[in-house]
């Protein structure tokens, strides 16, 4: 193969790595800068690994107990 078509195929696979991680990230409420860097960097390891996370649950502040 040629070596222009691994760097396309690489940075492909970088962009598609990128975008799956940043929108896991928001359905898990986790940091989507730090996980789009993580899956551009390493997309295959970054993948993997966000989905095999739980999510970070987010409470209501406003909630009343007392009702």
């Amino acid at each position: 193969m040629d070596d222009g078509a691994v760097v396309i195929i690489q940075l492909v696979l970088r962009i598609v790595g990128l975008f799956v991680c940043v929108n896991k990230a928001g359905e898990l409420n986790r940091s989507t800068g730090g996980w789009g860097f993580f899956g551009f960097v390493s997309p295959i390891l970054a993948m993997i690994w966000i989905h095999f996370m739980k999510p970070i649950i987010k409470w209501d502040e406003n909630v009343n107990i007392n009702k």
